[in-house]
């Protein structure tokens, strides 16, 4: 049976803080399990002058329908911007499911609002609002408690679990978040 999933793409523009729609991904999953993903900028992101492309070379800014194959449908400069590993399994943790449970779709959708490429992703066209702020330094004990607690199997309470969100986007395996201080983003590892 063949089944559809979409998910838009939201870019925060170049040197402001206004987060736009630019496109929409659609990834159809055929019954021989082959993904084919495809991806179209909006017209009113097209005639916006402060536009980027979000791939010069695979994602010219055009009115094209561009089609993928590799990546379980997912452009690589969509894919940049999903979680890492380490954020894979918090998402998984959240939704308790198991990692080959969830579309590729579901990891941009749940993951963090400040990916790489400055892109968030969402169901309806317009950007939903900000879901929270970055972390403070007071809260870096718990954040670690929260973790470890992931990394052991162990239950999390709502509260901190919310808390990992931000550290989601970060590349590599094991756990890090975005931390505010001093009017300062650092990375806390």
């Amino acid at each position: 049976m063949t089944s559809e999933r979409e998910a838009y793409v939201y870019v925060q523009l170049p040197g402001t803080l206004d987060t736009v729609p630019a496109a929409l991904l659609k990834v159809q999953t055929l019954p021989d399990g082959t993904q084919i993903g495809r991806f179209r900028y909006g017209d009113r992101y097209l005639q916006r002058a402060e536009a980027v492309a979000l791939d010069p070379y695979r994602l010219p800014l055009d009115k094209t329908v561009h089609e993928f194959t590799q990546l379980k449908g997912i452009p690589g400069a969509l894919r940049d911007a999903s979680p890492d590993a380490w954020g894979r399994r918090v998402i998984e943790y959240k939704l308790e499911r198991a990692a080959g449970d969830l579309h590729e779709i579901d990891y941009l959708l749940h993951g963090p609002q400040d990916g790489a490429g400055y892109l968030s992703f969402g169901l309806k066209a317009e950007p939903p609002a900000p879901k929270r702020q970055y972390n403070r330094t007071h809260q870096l004990a718990e954040l670690i408690a929260a973790a470890q607690a992931i990394e052991d199997g162990k239950p999390v309470p709502a509260h901190l679990l919310e808390q990992l969100d931000p550290g989601t986007s970060m590349g590599g395996a094991r756990p890090k978040a975005t931390i505010e201080d001093a009017q300062c983003l650092w990375l806390g590892k």
